[in-house]
């Protein structure tokens, strides 16, 4: 895949994540948790975060991506959108 190529699709996939809801975006992080790594599954969640990265900013993004629950499992981002 050229450059170009990749370039173009990153910009549509922005595109795409930007035009989700707080709550889709973040049912979309949830449904990735815990699932083994493959190359797509990377891609889909660094989409992700770009995108929750922009709507936290990087002061509540900071805080979500360290933040687990009582059993020591990332949470959702949704509380931290809505903050």
């Amino acid at each position: 895949m050229g450059a170009t190529v990749r370039e173009q699709t990153a910009a549509k996939v922005a595109g795409m994540a930007a035009d989700l809801t707080d709550e889709a975006i973040c049912l979309a992080w949830m449904a990735t948790e815990g699932k083994p790594a493959t190359r797509e599954s990377a891609l889909v969640r660094g989409w992700l975060m770009d995108e929750l990265n922009k709507r936290l900013g990087d002061d509540l993004f900071d805080e979500w991506l360290v933040d687990v629950d009582a059993d020591g499992n990332g949470v959702s981002p949704l509380a931290y959108l809505a903050a």
